[in-house]
């Protein structure tokens, strides 16, 4: 395996190394700029501002998001630039900027969000290694603090950012199945970087079956790369690996994998159209 940005002692190198690694979400690859009204900062008013205060800040810089995001349309998603309006879902929307970018090339979206659950709070397990369906994974409160609601008005951390955009919304927990939609029901389907947050590995494969049932025409899942403590699991390095293979050979529920694409120096993204 590659060795991680962490692995790195001296901060000057770990640096150069992330530059290296995430160049393609930085550069400008065809000299078009993102649309200026969406480089402005988010509208957000004092009880927004304050729950900003919580979350990365790296992720509450519109500018930034929207600049990420659109290479990543670029280079994942490009047929969405000029096509035709298509009904597509982001899984883990987080603040929004891919819906942002493919609203305003016309299509209609849906963010899905939830409480975040990958970090250890209180003693209480992290989202990572349930099983999918797992009833026996509960928690009281997300990451930051905030309750996780069982009721009709869940509560999730970037609910302030993407209600000052516009972006509509299906807020569940995506580490159970099968999700609130419809067979076919959206045209696309994207999940960047999120599916580690549902449930172990082992079982990443039955959620992007539950894409495909849900989707008309593509699907892009993007992983992130293994930190060092996941790295240092066996059985979920195991089934990290198996998922990887399984998803450049995927072909099921009528969709094929046609595109596997290089993300922190690894097969991290991989595109599934039906046919």
């Amino acid at each position: 395996m590659l060795m991680d940005v962490r692995d790195f002692a001296d901060p000057k190198i770990r640096k150069l190394v992330r530059a290296e690694r995430t160049k393609a979400d930085n550069l400008d690859l065809f000299g078009e700029k993102p649309p200026a009204e969406l480089m402005t900062p988010y509208p957000l008013d004092d009880e927004g501002t304050a729950r900003s205060a919580l979350l990365q800040q790296k992720y509450v810089d519109r500018a930034r998001n929207i600049e990420r995001c659109w290479n990543r349309v670029q280079l994942y998603l490009p047929e969405m630039i000029s096509a035709p309006p298509m009904d597509v879902l982001e899984m883990s929307t987080a603040h929004g900027g891919m819906l942002e970018i493919l609203r305003h090339f016309g299509h209609n979206v849906v963010g899905n969000d939830y409480a975040n659950m990958v970090s250890k709070r209180a003693g209480q397990e992290m989202s990572q290694f349930r099983s999918l369906n797992d009833e026996s994974f509960t928690r009281h409160e997300d990451d930051i603090g905030l309750p996780i609601a069982a009721d009709e008005t869940p509560d999730w951390p970037y609910r302030h950012i993407v209600e000052s955009v516009g972006l509509p919304m299906k807020i569940f927990d995506a580490g159970h199945a099968p999700y609130p939609f419809e067979d076919k029901a959206v045209d696309v389907t994207i999940c960047i970087q999120a599916i580690e947050h549902y449930c172990h590995p082992r079982d990443w494969m039955a959620i992007v079956d539950e894409f495909c049932r849900i989707s008309r025409k593509s699907v892009f899942v993007m992983l992130n790369r293994l930190i060092p403590e996941f790295r240092e699991k066996p059985d979920y390095l195991e089934a990290f690996t198996d998922f990887r293979l399984g998803m450049r050979s995927y072909r099921k529920h009528r969709f094929v994998c046609v595109g596997s694409h290089v993300h922190w120096d690894q097969a991290l993204g991989f595109k599934l159209m039906a046919v």
